[in-house]
């Protein structure tokens, strides 16, 4: 418990700052490039992002459970090692010359720039050697790496971004960020891997297992990244400005408390490893509800901030945003569930075929949806289908899950979070109704809101994080 929680730090240290750098540069940069430049920076990343999701093949999931197992087995991790970055090296070359025929014959001349300067994403996959080091459970080095080049993203976006022609040098020093990012890492990994020539039959016996885990990646995107491409393509680079931001509002809560997730994973691999499935159902009773107790909370905490948070911290330009944010924030709620039963439970004991089956589905729904809802909502319908498809992945998961273990939830407990959550809202939203929307509101906002919180599910005793304390582990 003592390496997990080390783990859990370090990889909530380099989550926060992942998320909460951006963030901070959203007031100075919204107001910089406005609605029009954020929306050209993220449709064309999101572009971008295909490619480079095609380059690394699912082996981030694949090479992460890879390792873990022969790390636990005493097996030969460096062979290990160079057979799956041989094989990723070799496809995300493949992936680069396609990507870069693509900006040749479908970007106009006059944003070709940008794509290219993103082409930086597909090269820093092919450099990232993450999946590694969370395989062997050491979260350190790479959280501190990310955090010093996250850091130095943010001040270089402070000193070079002044006006609204510096798209190209955001693009630029976003994407550098990125690709320093994985190159640093490399610094460590002398410490655990020897070079091995390998063969490319050695190399290419993963590709099998790595395409198992690439498909339901493909369709994650299908119903994250394509709703971005979507309204690029029919409502406009300024409406994926008005999208992202919203989203990515949400997203910084959904990060930090999903980070617990990514630290177990390859912990629970190893239990898997141990046959010790029982064990993982145990630990995974006390965490579920652990993320349940705070996704509840800034669910709610989200729908007392939002109007009185957008004008002061993306600019009155980004004021439609309020429309969009409180659908949203369910999502705070729906996606750590399916993705704590899908990091705790389905990847590490190897249930692949249910992982892809939920993700394919969230994948259906969200075309579905996008195409039924869109023409008559317009943005509205994107949300909606991004929901339903989130709803519907979480619930596949979490019926599979139920219906194959003895694990229950603890619907008193969850009742009283949302009860709680329910005082809270209501109480800060009447206090501070007439106020203004400025800092200090938001800040006064969540003074009153935790103390209510914390005293209510105290009192009901279904704090876990006083159960954590009081047991010491």
């Amino acid at each position: 418990m003592k390496k997990i929680i080390e783990n859990f730090f370090y990889q909530t240290l380099f989550q926060i700052v992942k998320i909460i750098v951006p963030v901070l540069t959203i007031p100075i940069v919204s107001r910089v490039l406005g609605p029009s430049g954020i929306g050209l920076y993220n449709y064309s990343y999101s572009i971008a992002n295909y490619f480079a999701l095609a380059a690394g093949l699912g082996i981030t999931i694949y090479g992460n459970r890879a390792v873990s197992l022969s790390w636990n087995r005493n097996e030969d991790v460096s062979k290990t090692f160079w057979e799956i970055l041989t094989l990723k090296t070799v496809v995300s070359f493949i992936i680069m010359i396609c990507y870069l025929i693509f900006i040749v014959l479908a970007i106009n001349v006059e944003d070709r720039t940008v794509y290219i300067i993103q082409s930086l994403i597909i090269l820093a996959v092919t450099f990232d050697v993450s999946w590694f080091f969370m395989g062997i459970e050491n979260f350190k080095k790479t959280s501190i790496v990310n955090t010093i080049t996250q850091l130095l993203t943010f001040f270089c976006i402070l000193i070079f971004i002044n006006n609204s022609h510096d798209i190209l040098k955001y693009t630029f020093i976003q994407s550098m960020g990125l690709m320093l990012s994985q190159l640093f890492v490399w610094i460590y990994i002398k410490k655990y891997i020897k070079f091995i020539k390998v063969t490319f039959k050695d190399a290419f016996s993963h590709f099998k297992g790595a395409v198992a885990y690439f498909i339901p990646q493909v369709a994650v995107f299908l119903y994250t990244n394509l709703n971005k491409t979507i309204v690029g393509v029919f409502l406009g680079t300024t409406a994926v400005g008005y999208y992202t931001n919203s989203l990515q509002l949400n997203t910084v809560f959904i990060t930090i408390i999903t980070t617990l997730d990514l630290v177990l994973l390859p912990h629970m691999s190893s239990l898997f490893a141990r046959e010790n499935v029982k064990k993982i159902i145990k630990l995974m009773e006390r965490t579920i509800h652990l993320q349940l107790f705070f996704s509840i909370a800034i669910f709610f905490g989200m729908l007392i901030v939002y109007d009185k948070l957008v004008p002061w911290f993306f600019g009155y330009d980004f004021i439609f945003i309020n429309k969009l944010i409180p659908f949203f924030s369910i999502l705070i709620i729906i996606c750590p569930l399916g993705l704590a039963i899908s990091r705790q439970y389905l990847i590490p004991i190897g249930k692949v075929g249910q992982f892809n089956r939920s993700v394919i589905i969230g994948a259906g729904v969200n075309i579905f949806f996008n195409a039924l809802l869109l023409p008559m909502l317009g943005i509205y319908g994107v949300v909606f289908a991004n929901i339903l498809a989130e709803l519907f992945v979480t619930g596949v998961r979490t019926r599979a899950f139920l219906k194959e273990t003895n694990f229950n939830f603890d619907f008193r407990k969850i009742m009283i979070y949302v009860f709680a959550g329910l005082c809270m809202f209501i109480v800060a939203r009447l206090f501070t109704k007439n106020m203004d929307a400025t800092v200090s509101t938001n800040i006064i906002q969540i003074l009153i809101s935790i103390p209510i919180y914390f005293i209510i599910t105290t009192i009901a005793k279904a704090n876990p994080v006083l159960d954590y304390l009081k047991k010491g582990d």
